[in-house]
């Protein structure tokens, strides 16, 4: 395919994928050009955010936790090293339970806390986790802190979909998922890479050169699979 960069659409909110492109070894970062075009937008809900004393708290994002109020000190049950450093940093004494709402959720249910729980959240969850806990008897909530607004695709990054040439498209969450599905121009052929299984679903209809899955739902892993597909494409 020759030395030409191969384009890297990036599709998280500006942070987000600030953090993931800077994470990216510095022989990988020279064989891409970075387009940005966020497909959701964090916003901040208008909500009154206060936690009843004795509340433990459940923080499946960063964003919950940097919309929330400080922790002070309370319990926080988290998804991911990244979102339990973030609740670490804003005062909560914070617990990793896990990769995923699957093993969050199996984790409180073995080790039910005494606390009512509180999931600290967007208006778009997915995981079921407080219809889960509930089921088994545990008391918890939900207290939206932040809407995800969708956008469309940029002018540039459509154009770049448009042409013959391999441009790659991480994909960190189903929501984004879909609305890159909505928005992939029909005859484009990206190769994809999906951070799980229902990140990928969404994708199910698009035709693409190529669909990875991560091996694990953490931007390591998405990082790896970049690499393997820089490889490929870079073979031809």
């Amino acid at each position: 395919m020759g030395d030409a960069p191969i384009p890297l659409i990036m599709t998280r909110p500006a942070e987000a994928s600030g953090r993931f492109v800077e994470q990216l070894p510095g022989s990988l970062a020279r064989k891409l050009t970075v387009i940005d075009s966020p497909l959701v937008e964090i916003v901040p809900e208008t909500t009154t955010r206060e936690i009843n004393a004795g509340t433990a708290v459940i923080f499946t994002s960063a964003n919950g936790v940097r919309f929330a109020p400080k922790g002070q000190g309370r319990p926080a049950f988290c998804v991911g090293p990244h979102t339990t450093e973030a609740a670490r940093r804003a005062g909560w004494d914070s617990t990793c339970c896990g990769e995923t709402s699957d093993a969050l959720v199996a984790a409180l249910v073995a080790q039910p806390p005494a606390a009512d729980l509180l999931h600290i959240s967007g208006r778009h969850t997915r995981g079921q986790i407080i219809e889960r806990l509930g089921a088994q008897g545990l008391n918890v909530a939900r207290m939206v802190v932040y809407d995800q607004v969708l956008h469309p695709l940029t002018p540039r990054a459509r154009a770049v979909l448009e042409e013959a040439k391999p441009a790659i498209v991480p994909i960190f969450s189903p929501r984004t998922a879909a609305q890159f599905a909505q928005e992939c121009p029909e005859d484009a052929r990206p190769y994809v890479i999906a951070l799980s299984d229902s990140v990928a679903e969404p994708l199910s209809d698009l035709r693409l050169a190529a669909l990875e899955i991560t091996a694990r739902p953490d931007a390591a892993a998405m990082v790896d699979s970049l690499e393997k597909l820089v490889a490929r494409i870079s073979l031809g």
